[in-house]
């Protein structure tokens, strides 16, 4: 069994566990399970309501200080579902700042926006990890992301030739939402 670099399955064992929504909104529910690691953020998916947002950006600190979450994520853009792009960045930007604050790698969920992740990695020059999660792209694509000196994740589906290329300290085998 290899370590599952990301997975929303809660009962999970030697992986890291995407919190829901709900500890999400209310951290104070959150009953992590001993010896058990996490990664908290605010999913694209999640940005297209205001006042949620707002809640999540308040609680997120909260979630991140605790010493069994050890990353920032999923957090990221996508051009298919979510608020506004640019209301997607603005929320990334504000975990970002968390992360970078805290000193926690960074599992990204991006969907078709990978032009907008590198300006951002750029821009932002972070001195956490950047993770793509469920990377399927190309090859092409991999190496601009590898050189820009983001990690990759991979799940059950996946292009070989990314994987081939992909240095084995950087990249990462998940099962996601298995």
């Amino acid at each position: 069994m290899f370590p599952d670099f990301h997975t929303h399955n809660l009962q999970a064992t030697d992986a890291t566990i995407n919190l829901p929504l709900e500890w999400t909104l209310h951290p104070e529910q959150f009953q992590p399970r001993e010896g058990a690691t996490y990664s908290a953020g605010i999913h694209p998916w999640w940005t297209d309501d205001e006042a949620r947002t707002r809640q999540m950006l308040q609680a997120l600190p909260q979630l991140l200080r605790h010493p069994q979450v050890v990353a920032l994520g999923e957090c990221g853009l996508d051009a298919l579902r979510g608020a506004s792009l640019d209301e997607q960045e603005r929320i990334f930007r504000l975990q970002i700042r968390m992360a970078e604050a805290l000193g926690k790698p960074v599992t990204l969920h991006i969907v078709r926006c990978f032009d907008r992740l590198l300006r951002l990695h750029k821009e932002l020059r972070p001195t956490t990890q950047w993770t793509v999660h469920g990377f399927r792209g190309k090859p092409a694509l991999a190496k601009q992301l590898l050189q820009a000196g983001l990690d990759l994740s991979f799940g059950i589906h996946y292009n070989q030739q990314s994987w081939d290329i992909t240095p084995e300290g950087r990249r990462h085998k998940e099962s996601d939402d298995l």
